[in-house]
């Protein structure tokens, strides 16, 4: 099994600063929309995210503590890096803990791992993840009140 390691302690390492939106709308990118099915026209976080993901409340409350644990007061509120690899890193060590894992539920919390990882810690150089339009990503649920 390879771990995921989410070494907080280099400081030579140059944090990318996103918003919260940012990050989501990446990460939904990179592991796909039926995992992180993200609303683009969203304007609060209770309709961020349509009810169709693969794991909905897992993700929902994972997308939410993420949310809360950087203090966004909206949506384009900039995410506080450490806090949300801390987060990261706790809800894995819980959900390894566990005695009846889903083991889907530890791929896809691996994948928030990694990229997040990848993309908060400066050492994702492929492209411009901070300067990543929404409409990137493909049209998935239009916002109905």
């Amino acid at each position: 099994m390879a771990y995921i390691s989410l070494d907080l302690t280099e400081s030579n390492r140059q944090l990318t600063k996103m918003t919260f939106r940012q990050y989501i709308h990446h990460l939904a990118k990179k592991i796909g929309l039926h995992q992180i099915p993200v609303v683009l026209d969203a304007t609060e976080i209770r309709y961020f995210l349509s009810e169709d993901a693969v794991h909905h409340d897992f993700v929902t409350a994972l997308v939410r503590d993420i949310y809360k644990k950087s203090l966004c007061g909206h949506l384009d509120a900039v995410i506080d890096n450490k806090k949300t690899l801390s987060l990261l890193g706790m809800v894995r060590a819980a959900l390894l803990a566990e005695n009846n894992t889903d083991i889907c539920r530890v791929r896809l919390m691996n994948q928030f791992c990694e990229i997040s990882s990848e993309i908060l810690t400066g050492e994702y150089q492929q492209e411009s993840v901070a300067d990543s339009a929404p409409e990137e990503l493909p049209e998935r649920v239009a916002l109905t009140e």
